[in-house]
């Protein structure tokens, strides 16, 4: 159970109603009040439409493929240990085409061997940010050579806020759905 109780929107102000609906009309998890990081945020609607608002840009406007997106927040998600996010994102990953073999092998924490090349930049990119808080020189021009400057741009700023999304989650307890797989 998560530390704090899930907002209802009755609670809100009519202001407030209006972020609830912004991010729900697009976050099923808020609709039907099963928690996730908004359970959290919208204790402070300003805060959570600001999140909203960079979730949206990666979702509705980024140049990065859905499935580079699912790929690079399911190994933020694993390397921050955050299940609740996991669960979410293999979900969505598996509906946008992202492989079972690099789902697993991001799952397993293992080596990326069995990654296509593409995939196996996503993940190190991810890996050297969270657990090196840097990209090598080597890294860096290797990435911006295969993604250009949007697409690694937004890997690195997709990786942070997955980053903010694991602290929400693990830092409230949020827990993934019952009875989900995660790691």
């Amino acid at each position: 159970m998560t530390r704090l109780p899930n907002v209802k929107r009755d609670d809100l102000s009519p202001e407030d109603q209006k972020i609830w609906d912004r991010i729900a009309a697009v976050r099923v998890g808020v609709r039907t009040g099963a928690g996730g990081p908004f359970g959290v945020l919208m204790h402070l609607p300003a805060l959570a439409d600001r999140v909203a608002a960079l979730e949206d840009y990666f979702r509705f406007d980024a140049a990065l493929p859905a499935v580079d997106r699912e790929l690079v927040i399911l190994a933020a998600a694993r390397e921050m240990g955050a299940r609740y996010a996991w669960v979410r994102h293999e979900a969505r990953g598996r509906e946008v085409g992202t492989r079972t073999e690099a789902i697993e092998t991001v799952r397993a924490n293992g080596s990326l061997d069995k990654l296509t090349p593409r995939e196996r930049l996503l993940v190190e990119i991810v890996r050297s940010l969270l657990r090196e808080r840097r990209l090598s020189d080597e890294l860096f021009a290797h990435a911006l050579a295969e993604l250009g400057r949007q697409q690694l741009i937004e890997t690195v700023t997709l990786t942070g806020h997955y980053g903010l999304v694991a602290l929400v989650v693990n830092g409230f307890d949020v827990p993934p759905p019952i009875g989900s797989v995660t790691f």
